[in-house]
């Protein structure tokens, strides 16, 4: 089980240095938060009901997570999921690793 953790932060470390800073402190936030059940990029995630960070970024819109991490609501969670405390700029950064998520998304489509 340990092995495609390993695997995957090997492979999300190397891409993080290609990061703005405010895409990396919401990398890193999502890192320390969101991996234990989710899988960072699109690797496969720990909790087989969770999907990675990179499929999920693209569920919803940018405003409508933003307006619900703001509210603590649970954006398309099941009661499985832990409610989080965000400080200052946890949403901003997060949103724009999502936004990297989705730029890889399209650049993998290209190929």
């Amino acid at each position: 089980m340990l092995v495609p953790l390993l695997v995957a932060a090997c492979v999300t470390d190397r891409d993080a240095s290609d990061l703005s800073k405010s895409a990396k402190q919401g990398r890193d936030f999502a890192q320390a938060n969101c991996a234990g059940c989710h899988a960072l990029d699109d690797g496969v995630s720990p909790s087989p009901n969770a999907p990675s960070l990179r499929r999920a970024a693209h569920r919803l819109p940018d405003w409508a997570v933003a307006g619900s991490f703001k509210r603590g609501v649970q954006v398309g969670h099941t009661m499985e999921m832990p409610v989080f405390v965000f400080e200052d700029d946890d949403v901003a950064n997060l949103l724009a690793y999502f936004e990297v998520l989705k730029e890889r998304e399209l650049g993998a489509e290209v190929r």
